[in-house]
């Protein structure tokens, strides 16, 4: 595993509420240094009336298609909702329990061309499931028929889910899956290498590059020939990476991973940085956890956390690097939020060239999810029903 290098350990303003390891930038491509005291965001809305919205994303082109939890996904096409939904698979899609659902949307890199798109939900028995599907040329559409199940894991809890699924730069998919549930991680599933649960999963699931199988294992995933790994992994020690992303132009990792009793942490890694160990549940964000000494500095250390106790939240949605071009100012800044309190955080790179996060700047959502645009434009969505767009404040 490749570690940060050279962190420093800054607190926000409030001592002992906020702790940032600030690092020389991984990858981050910036215009101008960031402030994080100017960092000030607005939104405008996009569209309304989904029910219990958990993620949005593009297919290649100005579409937006928003995930809704109970099994459905509904398209925005020319700033209106098209009646009906692009995918409708509420028939087996379990969400009775609040981290359950239909929670994770990935198009395919070639999707203009195969048509292929691919999501991750719990089953009527609480199952995680990755499933691809296929649009058909004359864009009408009945997802019944098409799914082809990719892989699945048995969630021993109705919690942590995980759920995330993206396309790397590398055109693999990765697959986010929380440490199985119930609390503190009983079973220690994040440490282990012998289950995919408090993991991020990379796989090739292209057909081209399958051999008629539901995926393939890349040859460069770090536990290849590991007897005692599973080779699907590509890091671990996770609690529940609810949300991850990709910088488009660096190819940085970013992971949002939601904590247990105190601490919420945001990590970043290179996009080489293959078994990563990100510390739980040996470590909850930059504090140990199950021992009353431990050395957090043998894992990936988190660029962000944040407590509970301060006020600010209690469960982190992970975001993306601005790159659009509508705020030069946020350019390379990446953002994020907490979705029980609705604040949100940037962070970029300042002047010394090391990374910093802003204060917090109240949303007003419960914000379930950020997504990006085309054109790199950022957008998040409300669990109460709402789409909007990143816009100048007011």
């Amino acid at each position: 595993m490749v570690s940060l290098r050279n962190r420093i350990v800054r607190l926000g303003a409030t001592f002992g509420v906020f702790a940032v390891i600030a690092i020389p930038a991984i990858g981050i491509a910036q215009d101008a240094p960031f402030d994080p005291a100017a960092f000030d965001v607005g939104f405008e809305p996009v569209a309304a009336g989904f029910d219990q919205p958990v993620f949005v994303t593009h297919a290649g082109d100005d579409r937006l298609f928003v995930v809704e939890r109970g099994g459905t996904i509904r398209m925005i096409e020319e700033g209106a909702v098209v009646e009906s939904p692009f995918l409708d698979i509420t028939d087996r899609v379990g969400s009775d329990a609040s981290e359950r659902g239909l929670l994770g949307l990935a198009f395919a890199p070639n999707y203009g061309e195969t048509g292929l798109f691919y999501v991750n939900y719990t089953d009527l028995d609480g199952n995680t499931v990755v499933s691809r599907f296929q649009s058909p040329a004359d864009g009408a559409f009945d997802g019944a028929e098409s799914e082809q199940v990719i892989l699945t894991q048995e969630q021993p809890y109705p919690n942590h889910n995980g759920g995330m699924l993206a396309f790397g730069p590398d055109n693999y998919l990765y697959i986010g899956l929380g440490d199985g549930g119930s609390g503190g991680d009983p079973e220690g599933n994040a440490q282990r290498l012998d289950t995919w649960l408090g993991k991020i999963l990379r796989i090739e699931v292209d057909p081209e590059f399958t051999d008629g199988k539901p995926y393939a294992v890349p040859e460069d995933n770090p536990f290849v020939g590991d007897p005692e790994a599973l080779p699907e992994i590509w890091s671990y020690g996770l609690r529940n990476p609810w949300r991850f992303s990709f910088d488009r132009e660096t190819g940085d990792l970013w992971i949002g991973d939601v904590g247990q009793s105190e601490y919420e942490e945001v990590s970043v890694i290179a996009v080489d940085d293959g078994g990563a160990n990100f510390g739980w549940n040996v470590v909850e964000g930059p504090a140990c956890f199950v021992e009353a000494e431990c050395d957090p500095s043998t894992f990936v250390e988190p660029a962000f956390s944040y407590t509970h106790s301060s006020g600010s939240g209690c469960s982190v949605t992970g975001g993306y690097v601005y790159r659009g071009e509508q705020f030069a100012d946020l350019f390379g800044v990446y953002l994020l939020a907490d979705f029980c309190s609705g604040l949100i955080w940037g962070g970029g790179v300042d002047a010394a060239g090391e990374m910093v996060f802003s204060e917090s700047v109240e949303s007003g959502f419960q914000l379930s999810s950020f997504g990006e645009g085309v054109d790199g434009e950022i957008y998040v969505t409300d669990f109460g029903g709402g789409v909007y767009v990143f816009a100048p404040p007011l």
